[in-house]
């Protein structure tokens, strides 16, 4: 069994990699004579330990602190509280998820809260799961998006604008004909 699991986890963190090479080139569109450069110097860590945060590492692998901040993520990220600008695996924190631009991962928060910009992935948090854009699930007491297109599960679901379904005490779509409904609400056209 622990064989199993420690291969899951690895071919996660492939695929994870895999999927943040081809996001990272998807956005750039070059024009004739445009080059691209990273201009920044990073560093490139496969497995940090850590109680304070580095901004400027990157982590392919496996990442353990207490609390740290890194700015890319590919692989599995373990915390009481952990926030990257992108993530793209695992995050698993006992507190705190925190992607502050793009995340393609699965984000647990066992106690707490995740929070994302863009998710395309799935949020399960305890309390409150946000994100301003999410394509996927939220699981959770609280699930909020500004943009959603999956699915909301939760006792409160809020959402401006939908293609996808909520299910809950309390079900929000500001942006629906039918703004409230409890039980299940949905709006399936943009």
């Amino acid at each position: 069994m622990k064989k199993l699991t420690v291969a899951l986890v690895a071919c996660f963190s492939m695929v994870a990699g895999v999927f943040a090479a081809e996001s990272q080139g998807a956005d750039q569109v070059p024009g004739e004579g445009d080059t691209f450069q990273r201009t920044e110097t990073r560093t490139v860590t496969p497995v940090p330990i850590a109680f304070g945060g580095e901004e400027t590492i990157d982590v392919v692998g496996l990442r353990l602190s207490a609390w740290n901040t890194c700015h890319d993520i590919t692989g599995v990220d373990l915390a009481i509280i952990g926030e990257a600008q992108n993530a793209y695996g695992l995050q698993l924190a006992l507190l705190r998820n925190k992607v502050r631009d793009r995340a393609g991962a699965v984000q647990i928060a066992v106690i707490g809260v995740n929070e994302a910009f863009h998710l395309d992935g799935v949020q399960l948090a305890l309390f409150w799961n946000d994100a301003a854009v999410m394509r996927g699930g939220q699981i959770g007491l609280m699930n909020t998006a500004n943009d959603m297109r999956g699915v909301q599960l939760g006792l409160i679901n809020v959402t401006n604008v939908s293609y996808g379904y909520q299910f809950g005490l309390i079900n929000v779509i500001k942006g629906s004909t039918v703004p409230f409904f409890p039980i299940i609400n949905f709006q399936l056209e943009d």
